[in-house]
């Protein structure tokens, strides 16, 4: 609950600072003060052998997938509501059904697919596409929920056998050095000639921060690697089934939050999108954790 809110606050700083400057200098930035804390953290409390990994490729992969996953995310707000982009990037349950099914080839029963297309139909109500109010932007979190949905499958592999600050440590130190490539790559590519929005917010030239905006960004920082340490911690102890339903509770915090800084109110086609969304999720998992007990029960009837 805690790193719900936490990230709701801290995406509505990097959304405030966006309207200012490049997103992808915000980022890179806020990533080398997260970067720095928890190696400080880390290190002063456990040691240099925090820096060691048992699975250094699978906390590789955790960190491109957080690449694709958060820096589409930042993308998308800064230029769309907070909750819009909230309510689209809580789909990622649905993502973690659909991807089990055609991937790791998981049986998914009548009633989960229906909660999945149920869900996704939601979606597509919620963008409205074909219609003059249609933002491209909008389908973007879409993206992110998807590279987002697979991480906690990562981190039921990685289970006990590591620590949750190397965890954080190894992912954002991957998801930092991706965005250097990715900034010296557009310092190095042509600005593009397109008049949208969001492309000339991605190629926007680095600037000098003012002094406050210095102190939001590292408030941001803090406030990230606090709630990175906190969901990891969450899903390393409990089972993804049990973490997962709270996870919408950010909708709820960026709903409030959008509308306290940003006067952003969500519109019916948001609301009822939602509570869609969050109905099928919910729905999903539930069906998921009841499936499992039933498997443990038959595995033990049978022992």
């Amino acid at each position: 609950m805690f790193a719900l809110f936490a990230f709701a606050l801290q995406d509505s700083i990097i959304k405030h600072l966006s309207a200012r400057y490049s997103v992808i200098e915000i980022l890179t930035l806020r990533l080398a003060i997260v970067l720095t804390l928890l190696v400080v953290i880390g290190v002063s409390w456990q040691g240099l052998g925090i820096l060691r990994s048992r699975r250094p490729r699978l906390m590789f992969a955790r960190g491109v997938l957080a690449f694709f996953a958060f820096t589409t995310y930042y993308i998308a707000l800064s230029r769309i509501p907070l909750a819009d982009a909230a309510a689209v990037y809580m789909t990622a349950p649905l993502f973690v059904t659909l991807l089990s099914a055609l991937i790791l080839r998981e049986r998914v029963g009548v009633v989960r697919w229906s909660a999945v297309v149920i869900g996704f139909s939601a979606v597509l109500y919620m963008l409205n596409p074909g219609s003059s109010l249609f933002k491209i932007e909008s389908a973007l979190p879409l993206f992110s929920a998807m590279c987002y949905a697979l991480i906690p499958i990562i981190n039921r592999h990685i289970g006990l056998s590591e620590h949750a600050l190397t965890m954080g440590i190894y992912t954002t130190t991957s998801y930092f050095l991706l965005m250097i490539l990715t900034s010296l790559a557009i310092s190095a590519l042509p600005a593009p000639s397109s008049d949208n929005p969001t492309l000339q917010g991605v190629f926007q030239d680095w600037v000098l921060l003012a002094g406050a905006d210095w102190l939001l960004l590292l408030l941001a920082g803090v406030i990230f690697a606090a709630a990175l340490l906190s969901i990891t911690q969450a899903y390393r102890i409990a089972a993804v089934s049990t973490v997962a339903p709270f996870e919408y509770v950010y909708i709820l915090w960026a709903s409030v939050i959008g509308y306290l800084m940003f006067d952003d109110v969500p519109g019916i086609r948001t609301l009822v999108g939602s509570v869609v969304i969050v109905a099928c999720g919910c729905y999903i998992i539930y069906r998921e954790r009841d499936r499992r007990g039933r498997s443990q029960a038959v595995v033990s009837d049978t022992n």
